[in-house]
């Protein structure tokens, strides 16, 4: 029998410092066919917050305004939301948030960040899904100095999985 072999999904958002939530569908048709009996094991997530390609240091580090403190959120759903969800949502996979400040003067990386995550690789045995969409959300407040485009980075790693078909059909309409 062959061993089940990871691949990699990356997505991308980029919720700036405009204050609102932004989100963008990932797609994985290409791996889920709930009625074929194909589902999704993510098994664990990787993320980062940084510049956007055309921040003022492409991809490096986030810069906040002198003297303000913020936050962002990120959040992986199996549905599109308006909004930010939490944990107890049906469709929250994962999610991820900062808190952070900067002291100086001037605009710069914070240099005092909290940070918290509920990701995949902190269950036993991954999350699985059988929507053909996935949706990653985020939010960053007003206070991510403007050149930064604030964004968020995310890789999946992820294994493909055969269930019944009734099992399969079962959690997909779970995850809607």
């Amino acid at each position: 029998m062959a061993k089940q072999e990871s691949f990699f999904i990356r997505a991308t958002v980029t919720p700036d410092n405009t204050g609102t939530f932004v989100q963008t569908a990932v797609d994985l048709s290409s791996y889920v066919n709930a009625l074929g009996k194909s589902i999704l094991k993510i098994k664990s997530i990787e993320g980062e917050w940084c510049q956007s390609p055309t921040g003022a240091i492409p991809n490096g580090a986030p810069y906040m305004d002198a003297t303000k403190s913020g936050e962002a959120v990120w959040q992986l759903t199996t549905q599109s939301n308006i909004g930010l969800v939490s944990l107890d949502d049906r469709t929250t996979i994962a999610k991820g948030m900062v808190w952070a400040r900067n002291e100086d003067a001037a605009a710069r990386a914070p240099a005092m960040v909290y940070n918290d995550s509920h990701l995949p690789q902190h269950y036993s045995d991954g999350f699985l899904v059988a929507v053909e969409e996935v949706y990653l959300g985020a939010y960053g407040n007003g206070n991510w100095e403007a050149t930064t485009n604030l964004t968020f980075n995310v890789v999946l790693e992820c294994e493909v999985m055969s269930l019944t078909t009734s099992a399969a059909m079962a959690l997909a309409l779970s995850q809607q």
